[in-house]
């Protein structure tokens, strides 16, 4: 389905290895369109914030590997919508990490996750309906969480750096298998209609159970064996909003 890595990669595809025998890690592949910029670092009560300083509170050690900056927007339709099957060809197009682990490295060690993200220059479809000025971000690869999408169109992601840092690690998120009843009314799973006070970025404490605690196969993206979207563990079923409790199910 993908390329195998190229040899570019493989440097700190062996050091990622290294790094992550006693850690579990995740190496983002980070594409962006022509006219796009990626997610700029911020300042917190003097301390810089990234995705991965975010993800490291958390206990999962995520590498940023900006790629492909120079990804043509796509000749879509006047709406500017990019569809799903669009992102797929655009990730087969130009990602270079396949998934992994893979049946080449099976062992407990060989524990670095790849998942995909992409910046573009175009609208997002929620369930195939066109909504411009109404989606940020989203996973789109939800049967191996392997993927996402940022849409650059959006005023908020060009204008607003907080908030686009905070979007992209939201979306990373879903990737892990996180929902937005797993935020806390600040913290980054929660939706910004549902904020109760000022976004913060850190995970809240039920976010942080799952990404410390919670099975490979249930949290990883593109884990061997792993869980679709929503599929959880019993304990992780129970934090569901009733909204959401109807599709959760036990991945265990």
């Amino acid at each position: 389905m993908f390329a195998p890595p190229t040899t570019r990669f493989l440097p700190t595809l062996v050091a990622s290895i290294m790094s992550c025998l006693l850690v579990s890690c995740v190496s983002l592949e980070f594409d962006r369109m022509t006219g796009t910029t990626f997610p700029s670092q911020q300042m917190v009560n003097g301390q810089p914030v990234t995705l991965g300083t975010i993800y490291n509170d958390a206990g999962i050690k995520l590498t940023v590997e900006e790629d492909d900056t120079a990804i043509q927007p796509l000749n879509i339709a006047e709406d500017d919508c990019i569809s799903d099957a669009e992102l797929a060809t655009v990730e087969n197009g130009h990602r270079h990490l396949s998934l992994f682990p893979t049946a080449a490295c099976p062992f407990q060690f060989c524990n670095t996750y790849h998942l995909y993200g992409v910046v573009v220059n175009h609208y997002g479809e929620v369930l195939d309906a066109c909504l411009p000025e109404f989606v940020l971000g989203k996973m789109w690869q939800g049967h191996t969480r392997s993927a996402f999408a940022i849409f650059y169109r959006m005023n908020t992601i060009q204008t607003n750096g907080a908030e686009y840092l905070r979007t992209t690690a939201h979306e990373i998120g879903h990737a892990f298998n996180l929902h937005h009843s797993d935020g806390d009314g600040t913290s980054i799973m929660t939706q910004s209609d549902d904020l109760v006070g000022e976004p913060v970025y850190r995970f809240s404490d039920q976010s942080r159970d799952h990404l410390e605690n919670h099975p490979a196969q249930c949290k990883f993206p593109g884990a061997i064996g792993g869980a679709p979207f929503t599929w959880v563990i019993n304990d992780h079923a129970a934090w569901a909003h009733p909204m959401e409790e109807l599709t959760i199910t036990n991945c265990e």
